[in-house]
């Protein structure tokens, strides 16, 4: 039986939960894996705990365990972190994430080996040396003052180019595959013979291994009150007093988590970019919604930011401050979700198919805007829960006094800072005199 059949019935119970708070959304797939490998990792915990126990009866271990889980099914699929960063259970209290890059195997014109082609954050630069890279082509660096260069790639078909700084060309006649070269030359180009064999070299491209190393960390908080105030606070309110603590033990977890993970996107993002700023402030004979609606704009260069960086993706979510909320909401595509709770960082709605999220944790008139994929590596950060809330059992003591702990072990590390960018919405006499800096 796989995790997804044997935690059937408690994914229900997250789905549900999820719908309710993301407008509608279901599911995916892969969360519903990612809560699966978490309840089975508390299981396996709380078995091992049981195993050792010697004062808890085993009715009261059911009941415990099944407390346990149910945190586990709630809080997982609350957490708006899913959103923001991949999600990766860890198997053990530590792991590497592994992958592959594909870099150049050989020098070829301003190629060198080692450099980067391809590896899952991000396409490496398509130079001019690159574009060549598995061609006839070759364009060679000339250090200066050098005056005879000897061609690496042969054999040469032709005559070869000396190009000057000033993009001057000169053109030479090559000898025993040296040439000449005049004063000033920054780089030859040439062609050679890639179809004659036997070859004395090819391009090669060669593929390197490479990891993250990933250690849970706990995060922990106690509850303690009196039995007595308990018991009042049940006869003459109705509340209960563990269950209120407990529950708001979580929600702290949670949110210290969520903000965690805000907090670090933000610093990958670091200062705002120049091009993702809209100055909110009203030109004259412009109306309001009009006006807004060029933020839209400065989403869609966001968007270009990223997919420049990176040559793969754009951005589908935002994470703002309250105070950027109000221009959102007027801007043409803006869908406000149902059943908002505001209740720390939140999802609003979404603009343009672009999720939107609020965050205390974001400077007044900040945002930030990044990608999150469905695998590994499409993310600028990834949260690895080991477990999600573990409560320990409620114990009492002599003097009435009742206690109980509750941790969470999980690790949050960046990967991909070409996947985040920040930018403002600011309020300005004049549009030119903005001031782009760090909130």
């Amino acid at each position: 039986m796989n995790l997804l059949e044997k935690y059937s019935k408690r994914l229900s119970y997250s789905k549900g939960v999820y719908t309710r708070t993301h407008n509608g959304e279901a599911l995916s797939e892969a969360k519903q894996i990612t809560i699966a490998k978490v309840l089975e990792n508390t299981a396996n915990f709380l078995n091992e705990s049981f195993s050792n126990s010697v004062g808890t009866q085993r009715a009261d271990m059911g009941l415990f365990k099944k407390f346990t889980l149910d945190l586990t099914t709630v809080a997982l699929p609350n957490l708006i972190a899913s959103e923001l960063v991949i999600v990766k259970p860890m198997s053990s209290m530590s792991g590497y994430i592994q992958y592959i890059k594909f870099v150049a195997g050989s020098n070829k014109g301003g190629v060198k080996q080692g450099e980067l082609f391809n590896d899952p954050f991000q396409l490496g630069e398509m130079t001019e040396s690159r574009a060549a890279y598995t061609s006839s082509a070759v364009v060679e660096p000339v250090a200066s003052g050098e005056t005879e260069v000897t061609l690496a790639w042969t054999p040469v078909d032709g005559k070869v180019k000396a190009i000057d700084e000033k993009g001057v060309a000169t053109e030479l006649t090559a000898k025993d595959n040296k040439v000449e070269v005049p004063a000033g030359t920054i780089k030859v180009a040439y062609l050679y013979d890639n179809i004659v064999i036997p070859q004395n070299d090819l391009p090669i491209l060669n593929a390197k291994m490479d990891a993250i190393p990933l250690q849970a960390k706990a995060r922990r908080i106690a509850i303690y009150y009196s039995q007595m105030a308990a018991f009042q606070a049940k006869t003459e309110t109705g509340m209960d007093l563990n269950k209120a603590l407990a529950t708001q033990a979580c929600a702290e977890l949670s949110y210290e988590i969520d903000t965690e993970v805000i907090k670090l996107l933000d610093s990958l993002a670091g200062k705002v970019h120049e091009e993702c700023v809209f100055n909110k402030r009203l030109p004259v004979g412009v109306g309001k919604l009009d006006h807004y609606a060029g933020f839209a704009e400065v989403l869609a260069r966001a968007n270009q930011v990223v997919y420049d960086r990176t040559q793969k993706y754009g951005i589908n979510w935002l994470v703002v401050s309250s105070s950027c909320l109000p221009v959102i909401n007027l801007v043409p595509g803006w869908k406000a979700a149902g059943n908002v709770k505001m209740s720390g960082p939140y999802y609003a709605g979404e603009l343009n198919g672009v999720k939107v999220f609020v965050s205390p944790a974001i400077t007044a008139g900040r945002f930030i805007a990044g990608y999150n994929g469905d695998d590994l590596m499409t993310s600028a950060a990834i949260y690895a829960p080991y477990m999600a809330i573990v409560p320990t059992q409620l114990l009492g003591f002599a003097d009435g006094g009742m206690s109980q702990g509750f941790s969470t072990l999980y690790d949050l590390e960046p990967l991909n800072d070409c996947l985040v960018v920040a930018g403002a919405i600011v309020d300005e006499e004049e549009s030119g005199a903005i001031k782009v800096v760090r909130g």
